[in-house]
Formats: structure tokens, sequence, C-alpha cells
């Protein structure tokens, strides 16, 4: 979950499709407005990311507090970025 959302803002461009959907969804979501797993649901109902497929049991590393105050950080700067 964690690894698409950061997936996502790193192929945010503005002008590219889906762009506008993300960056609100995102950007809700580095304000404060929902949490992570709220933010990933939404992107999968409007289809601006892609279903994760079913794999084998892998461990995955639990997600920190401040991985996702990185996360809304990169956010925040690549929604400002498109600003410019």
């Amino acid at each position: 979950m964690y690894e698409q959302i950061v997936q996502a803002v790193d192929k945010m461009k503005k002008g590219s499709p889906g762009y506008e959907g993300i960056s609100a969804i995102l950007n809700r979501y580095a304000r404060g407005e929902i949490d992570l797993d709220e933010a990933y649901y939404d992107l999968l109902e409007a289809e601006l990311i892609a279903m994760p497929k079913r794999c084998g049991m892998s461990a995955k590393r639990p997600v920190t507090a401040e991985d996702e105050l990185r996360l809304k950080e990169k956010i925040l700067e690549k929604i400002k970025e498109d600003l410019h």
C-alpha cells in the first residue's frame, strides 16, 4: 500500500491522465484530512492506481510515523513544484 502511493507520487506529472484526481486525494492525505488507508482505497476506487496482484507471502516492513511524515512532505513538495 505505502509503496504504491510512493510510486503514484513519483509518477505524478501535471497534465498527465489522472493527475488531478491523484493530486487531490494525496493532498487531502498530506494535510491530514484522511489517513493512509483511506487515501489508498480512494486511489483504487477511482482507478488511479492499479489493483495489486495476488502474490506469494512476503514480509512487509511496517510503515512508521517517520515514513508517513516523509511521504506527506514529498507529496506537498511535488504539488508545490507542479504549481510553478
